[in-house]
């Protein structure tokens, strides 16, 4: 090896006049390629292709399918618990005895708070009041300005903007 590194340098290629077009040749085709593959993509509907479709659909789901269930398993310790927890919920839950205060107690607490958070996740589509929201943001602040105003003996409250 020369201390200069001139013997490990390749040699430069000229290019053909052909080939200083940017590999045009190579670029049509493959412009080609995915206009076709485009316009099948969008041919490809329920209507115009049901089997091709169906076929596609069930493929997908099985892709998924395997995906999850690789996942669940690299996780297998979590759904274990998961699954324990939820058994002796059930059992507390079915068994008749002196724990079921506490059982009916956690029972509506759950309901209540899957019923805020099903509000909130309607109210993030676009349905509902705006009831929960002003109930869990802007409540608070209405009640701890009145509180305040009521300790400083205010009876005019300035409202900004």
């Amino acid at each position: 090896m020369a201390a200069n590194g001139a013997e490990c340098e390749q040699p430069q290629k000229r290019l053909s006049p052909k080939d200083k077009q940017n590999g045009s040749s190579t670029d049509s085709s493959l412009r080609e390629r995915k206009q076709l593959d485009r316009e099948e993509r969008l041919s490809l509907v329920l209507w115009k292709r049901p089997f091709t479709t169906l076929q596609y659909f069930c493929i997908e789901t099985l892709i998924t399918l395997k995906e999850w269930t690789w996942k669940l398993w690299q996780r297998r310790g979590v759904v274990f618990l998961t699954v324990v927890l939820f058994s002796l919920f059930s059992m507390a839950y079915s068994i008749e005895g002196a724990h079921q205060e506490y059982v009916q107690y956690l029972e509506k607490k759950f309901l209540w708070c899957a019923y805020w958070v099903g509000l909130g996740i309607l109210s993030s589509v676009g349905l509902g009041t705006g009831l929960h929201t002003f109930l869990l943001c802007n409540a608070e602040f209405s009640a701890l300005l009145l509180q305040s105003s009521v300790s400083h003996d205010l009876s005019e409250i300035i409202v900004i903007g």
